[in-house]
């Protein structure tokens, strides 16, 4: 019986592969046998660069590309770039995010407001829409798209953070709708807290992560790896009638609350 977990020969796009869920969700799809294009900002070319390393040591195939989200012309070059090697794309995971100091929603900055839809949103958005046409003409694709159960929680001074995480998981569920019947399945992600770069100043200190460890069921903050291994279910055979979901990944923090 085939694997199916395969993904041999698919063509992969991960954002955010310079970090640890986009580093994760890269390493992972490689090596089931996706053909990975992993890209990040240029500010972290040595983060993807390792990125990068782990997956050809570990036999994989991985096309390293910088491009920061929140430039049009970027998004462009690296939809181009996936053209001009593969002519083809498979599976678009969408992990390229920021998290903002925690700010109050009436005291955030235009500038910081901005930042984070230009990032958050509206590069997902874009992205979107330049690779989902090359799903739909091939009749087939995945589109995986990390979003957060800050979602649908409320959570002191994080909403600036939660909205744009909210706006990603009503995104998947309008692309849902309007890719339905082409052969391209849509969903999202939303985990809790994860031990990545991002928030390490949260999670290496001791009083916090005890705290948020007491708000988990599980007793744990996540793995990068425990995050992939979703995505991996949601673009495989597997998940062939999961279509439109946001699945919560957190280790039962937000039980029971609506979503």
């Amino acid at each position: 019986m085939d694997n199916p977990l395969s993904l041999d020969s698919r063509v992969a796009l991960v954002t955010g592969a310079a970090g640890g869920v986009g580093r994760a969700v890269a390493v992972t799809l490689a090596q089931y046998g996706a053909r990975v294009v992993a890209t990040d900002r240029p500010g972290a070319s040595d983060r993807l660069e390792e990125t990068k390393q782990l997956i050809l040591e570990r036999g994989g195939s991985v096309l390293a590309v910088h491009a920061d989200l929140a430039v049009i012309a970027d998004i462009d070059k690296l939809v181009q770039r996936v053209v001009d090697e593969f002519n083809s794309i498979d599976i678009q995971v969408n992990v390229a995010a920021i998290h903002a100091y925690p700010t109050p929603l009436l005291e955030i900055s235009e500038a910081d407001w901005d930042q984070l839809q230009n990032v958050n949103v509206k590069g997902c958005l874009r992205l979107c829409q330049r690779l989902a046409p090359l799903m739909v003409k091939q009749g087939s694709g995945n589109i995986v798209t990390i979003a957060s159960d800050s979602a649908f929680d409320v959570i002191a001074d994080e909403g600036p953070y939660g909205i744009t995480k909210m706006n990603l998981v009503k995104l998947t569920a309008y692309l849902a709708k309007e890719l339905a019947e082409t052969g391209v399945r849509v969903n999202a992600i939303a985990p809790g807290w994860v031990r990545t770069p991002m928030i390490e100043e949260y999670w290496s200190d001791p009083e916090f992560l005890k705290q948020a460890k007491e708000g988990i069921p599980l007793g744990r903050i996540a793995e990068p790896e425990e995050i992939a291994n979703v995505v991996l279910f949601l673009v495989s055979e597997l998940a062939s009638y999961v279509h439109g979901h946001c699945m919560v990944v957190d280790g039962g923090r937000i039980a029971g609350v609506p979503c």
